[in-house]
């Protein structure tokens, strides 16, 4: 079973013009999305903050339909870094955009 990332989600929740105004956004192609998307490939720390900021401004601009893919969750190095990690707390390792919910049910 294939992991659905937030930026996976954030492809498939995209339209076609979406994708192409991120990827030239970012000065890079649709390809170069979906290999992160996929996990295949992993932007630098520089292009996962252009990829949150982005995203970010799309988030609202579609009023929430699109997620917001946060640099945490498309860059290891990102992950890992104690700034982020005291900046963001449990949101540099969770999106923003609950794609599964991990939590156990009480009842």
């Amino acid at each position: 079973m294939k992991t659905i990332t937030p930026m996976r989600a954030w492809m498939r929740a995209a339209t076609h013009d979406e994708r192409d105004y991120l990827a030239e956004k970012l000065g890079t192609s649709v390809g170069m999305l979906q290999q992160y998307a996929g996990g295949h490939r992993q932007p630098s720390a520089a292009v996962a903050g252009e990829i949150e900021r982005i995203t970010t401004e799309m988030h609202e601009w579609s009023v929430g339909r699109l997620p917001r893919v946060v640099r945490t969750d498309v860059n290891q190095a990102c992950r890992l870094c104690p700034y982020a990690q005291k900046a963001l707390g449990d949101r540099a390792v969770v999106s923003d955009f609950p794609i599964v919910d991990c939590t156990p049910s009480v009842q």
